[in-house]
């Protein structure tokens, strides 16, 4: 593989982890009482995304896809200590963006700490483990970054994030593009660098749409967010979507970057302007993205979304 590739994935693999990946520190207490310590890196998705795992798998070179089709899911899964040493150096070398770095250096930390022991698990050790088990994941109680941090945005990390946790849409009202990227609020530092990264590549004026941040309340158990919108169809189809079309996806999200980016060339070019049919073909095709995608979608089959496409689009326009 070339070696600006490898670079680029691993940063990709770095920027999904940011947005679906988990580090778990096991313990697990033997029948002869005493406490063992295992750990394990996982990446859960929707089964339809078992492509891109058998792509971090075998690129990597490390890890396991298990599938479970009764559950509709399917997950990368990293857990001998020869491989996590391989995952740890990536890592080490390009670094998470988000929250979930502090728990890899708690993962980080627990699992040298438990490795390179000298001796047996003693208690001081098991105590110091277990602090770290205390503070890790959903139970973290601080998201303060290291002052030694110095996060680094890169075009690939951004698209791995964006593949695990963006979305590209059109609303119904008006036919209007939008893409969204929402994290906890606690992100929202995160969120500001991306700003200024993609700011970083604009270099026209633009008097509708833009990129704004906006803070979102908490609904029901959920916690309060941080959300970046893209809108504004010049904006869009001149920088953002042609800014991503240089990179590489490697998720089935390229699929809906795909029917978005077509919807946004022909609302920019006014083809839907008093053309009902294409207006309706491009609504039904928006329809069709996102999880309107999935095999598990109950509402696919009592649809019109597997028919329409971009060629039946563009056989419309000719």
């Amino acid at each position: 593989m070339n070696n600006q590739i490898n670079i680029n994935f691993y940063e990709w693999v770095a920027g999904f982890i940011d947005g679906e990946g988990c580090f778990h520190i096991k313990r697990r207490i033997m029948s002869n009482g005493k406490i063992r310590y295992s750990f394990e890196f996982t990446i859960k998705l929707h089964i339809d995304d078992e492509n891109v795992l058998r792509t971090i798998c075998l690129k990597l070179d490390i890890g396991r896809v298990v599938l479970r089709p009764n559950y509709n899911t399917c997950s990368f899964e990293v857990g001998s200590e020869k491989e996590l040493r391989i995952l740890i150096k990536i890592l080490d070398e390009h670094q998470l963006m988000g929250d979930k770095y502090l728990d890899y250096l708690n993962f980080r930390e627990a699992f040298f700490l438990y490795f390179e022991r000298s001796d047996l698990v003693t208690e001081t050790l098991k105590t110091k483990i277990e602090e770290l088990r205390a503070n890790h994941n959903t139970k973290r109680v601080t998201t303060v970054l290291p002052l030694n941090y110095k996060r680094t945005i890169t075009d690939y990390k951004l698209l791995g994030l964006i593949e695990g946790e963006g979305s590209f849409f059109v609303q119904t009202h008006g036919l209007t593009p939008k893409f969204e990227l929402e994290l906890t609020s606690t992100q929202k530092p995160l969120l500001m660098d991306i700003y200024e990264h993609l700011m970083l590549h604009v270099t026209t004026v633009y008097t509708k749409g833009g990129i704004k941040l906006r803070d979102c309340k908490a609904k029901g158990n959920s916690k309060p967010s941080v959300r970046l919108e893209i809108t504004g169809i010049s904006f869009l189809h001149h920088f953002f979507n042609a800014y991503l079309s240089k990179l590489e996806f490697y998720s089935r999200k390229k699929e809906d970057f795909k029917t978005f980016c077509f919807i946004c060339d022909k609302l920019y070019n006014k083809a839907h302007i008093n053309n009902e049919e294409v207006k309706d073909l491009l609504l039904k095709l928006s329809k069709g993205m996102n999880g309107a995608r999935l095999s598990t979608n109950k509402l696919r089959d009592n649809t019109l979304y597997d028919k329409i496409n971009i060629s039946r689009v563009e056989e419309t326009l000719e």
